[in-house]
């Protein structure tokens, strides 16, 4: 399911299936044009997550950053990670938030994407993901996870593969890791039956296990990225063919999303923020007291975004090196 919204309006719709991009080949990516309404306004549609690494479209549009910018703008909210590519791909978004990595995937195999805006930004005191464990057990180190069982949320992520880094540079074996898949919302009652030993975890899952006594934080994974130096966790992207074809609405889009960047990252919005994102999230009042809101970045550099390729390399996710100046846009 997703959610399509305008400024003022809600709508739900279905989508008949999950598109897998690995069926969809070189896809049309949108076929270029974007449209313009009859009173000059740009229309676009982009595609999001309903957490607070998503969180930049919906304060760009209770703000109205993007209606100064000239922008409408439906905002799709999709229940799966996958959808997002799947709708850059099959040209039912313009634009998407997603990871670089799934970026640079996509473009091994040949699908065009390019990052246009920053997303998340990592920083070592707010990194946003944590490798938990269960409230009673006996581990005080990543490296005495050999041998035990630890659940991420998908295989070849930024969570799993960052984690894969911190077992190593511990001097842990990681083939004697027993690695399972497990969607964050799991992880709780993963923990209370016994079912895993530890679990790489998002905010905000970590908040909500902790305020339930489930569990608690072992370390930030995402440190072992880039020596604890800042890099972009999440970014926004479309297909090359829209990016180049439609360059002032790639300028539109980036600008509302500044504005909604600064207006976020201001402390004194806090409140106001939190009960935004409320409104597109099921986090409860407790999570939201205790939770610490993510950090969002503006300019797009190759410093930024070569960790995040280079710890492909690294675990052979991606046969050769790739050059980050080659998936972002201009």
């Amino acid at each position: 399911m997703f959610i399509a919204m305008r400024r003022g309006a809600t709508a739900v719709a279905g989508v008949a299936g999950l598109l897998v991009l690995a069926a969809c080949g070189g896809g049309s990516g949108g076929g270029g044009g974007i449209e313009e309404s009859e009173d000059g306004t740009t229309k676009i549609t982009i595609a999001t997550v309903g957490s607070d690494s998503g969180s930049q479209a919906f304060y760009a549009d209770k703000q109205g950053f993007f209606e100064d910018e000239g922008l409408d703008v439906e905002v799709k909210i999709v229940a799966n990670v996958p959808e997002l590519a799947a709708a850059v791909e099959s040209g039912d978004a313009e634009f998407a938030l997603t990871s670089p990595t799934s970026v640079t995937s996509a473009s091994v195999a040949g699908i065009d994407f390019q990052i246009v805006a920053g997303g998340a930004i990592y920083t070592q005191d707010n990194p946003g993901v944590w490798v938990m464990l269960p409230e009673d057990s006996d581990v005080t180190s990543i490296e005495q996870l050999e041998g035990r069982s630890l659940a991420v949320n998908a295989l070849n992520t930024m969570p799993h593969l960052s984690t894969l880094a911190t077992l190593e540079d511990a001097g842990a074996d990681i083939s004697k890791v027993n690695v399972v898949t497990l969607d964050f919302t799991q992880v709780g009652q993963a923990f209370e039956s016994g079912q895993v030993d530890a679990a790489t975890v998002t905010a905000p899952f970590n908040y909500q296990i902790e305020a339930d006594g489930l569990g608690s934080t072992l370390l930030a994974p995402y440190d072992a990225v880039n020596a604890g130096e800042d890099f972009y966790n999440t970014i926004w992207f479309g297909s090359e063919e829209v990016v180049d074809a439609n360059p002032e609405a790639v300028e539109k889009f980036r600008a509302a999303l500044k504005a909604a960047n600064a207006w976020a990252n201001d402390p004194a919005n806090e409140e106001e923020r939190k009960s935004i994102l409320q409104e597109y999230t099921s986090l409860t009042d407790e999570t939201l007291a205790t939770m610490q809101l993510l950090q969002f970045g503006d300019e797009v550099t190759e410093d930024m975004v070569q960790p995040t390729i280079d710890i492909m390399e690294r675990f052979g996710v991606i046969p050769e090196p790739v050059e980050a100046a080659s998936v972002i846009a201009e």
